[in-house]
């Protein structure tokens, strides 16, 4: 993979979907001077972005079965390979980078998180005896819990698990909090760790549930339904709340954000199908996008949540 002369597309605004409804850009949502930048290509299907505290960006590359760091620098540079085709990546409250190892060829098929020292702890790989389908996507709550997908039906061999959502309460130790979804796949935790929301790619529907302080989570409706098109893969939040997702295939395929009350806010068509992105910058406000070969950065008017004052 290398980094590429970065070259703008134009913000998309006023676009229309007959599918999904009328999706006007808010002025308050994204800045339509800054353009689409294409700050690296030549990926093999980009996924996972996660930005550290110095302001590193992480992103897995699934066909290349490996782990790149773009850094606060803008140098590009391998950061782990091999990594069991590490798909969705977060980084926990002492600063280590946690990974869902995907299935195919290379795929670990576990949860894993890398040491300071360089090694790795598997997290969760079986569930009541059966391996683990595909890790797809995860977060982590103040608590340190890990909460993750695990859709079957990617390419597997294994057909003993179902597809579920877990919480990890400690290395091996599971606890399956969600098994009705028929592929859930992007999750993400409100900062105050009481909302949950996982996509599920079986219904196309965005999922919400309520978090107890045990970890345990009740349905709490369905907040947005993207059906006949293609839902939610990866998503964050912003400090209003609001759902930041990759969704949408072909002339739809892009950044979509939805209000908490399930109002489409905004639709930001992309050039490459787009799987996830995460906020960074100094400000929060500068959005990293995954697609397939390439990463994406636009600028938004609103920060990520974890940048929300305390």
């Amino acid at each position: 993979m290398s980094r590429k002369s970065v070259f703008v597309v134009p913000l998309i605004v006023g676009w229309s979907l007959i599918a999904l409804g009328a999706a006007r850009a808010e002025d308050s949502l994204l800045d339509d001077s800054a353009g689409v930048e294409r700050i690296v290509t030549d990926g093999k299907f980009t996924e996972g972005p996660v930005v550290d505290r110095e302001g590193n960006l992480f992103f897995s590359d699934g066909g290349n079965d490996r782990i790149m760091r773009y850094g606060a620098d803008g140098k590009l540079s391998v950061f782990r390979q091999p990594c069991g085709r590490a798909n969705g990546l977060t980084i926990d409250r002492e600063g280590r980078l946690l990974m869902c190892q995907s299935s195919g060829p290379m795929g670990g098929r576990k949860v894993t998180r890398l040491e300071k020292d360089g090694s790795e702890t598997t997290l969760a790989d079986s569930f009541d005896g059966q391996p683990l389908n595909a890790p797809n996507d995860l977060c982590v709550d103040s608590q340190g819990r890990v909460f993750f997908s695990d859709p079957a039906g990617l390419g597997t061999d294994n057909t003993g698990t179902k597809s579920s959502v877990y919480r990890i309460d400690a290395p091996g130790k599971l606890v399956r909090i969600i098994d009705n979804l028929g592929k859930p796949n992007g999750i993400v935790l409100t900062p105050d760790g009481r909302t949950l929301y996982v996509s599920d790619r079986g219904s196309q529907k965005l999922h919400r549930y309520k978090v107890d302080e045990k970890g345990d989570v009740k349905a709490d409706g369905i907040v947005y339904d993207f059906a006949p098109d293609r839902g939610i893969d990866g998503m964050r939040l912003d400090v209003r709340g609001n759902i930041w997702a990759a969704a949408g295939q072909d002339k739809t395929t892009g950044l979509f954000v939805v209000s908490p009350e399930g109002k489409l806010l905004l639709h930001q068509p992309m050039p490459e199908f787009s799987t996830n992105l995460c906020f960074g910058g100094p400000d929060g406000t500068t959005i990293y996008f995954t697609a397939t070969m390439s990463v994406y950065r636009l600028k938004a008017k609103v920060a990520g949540a974890a940048w929300a004052k305390k």
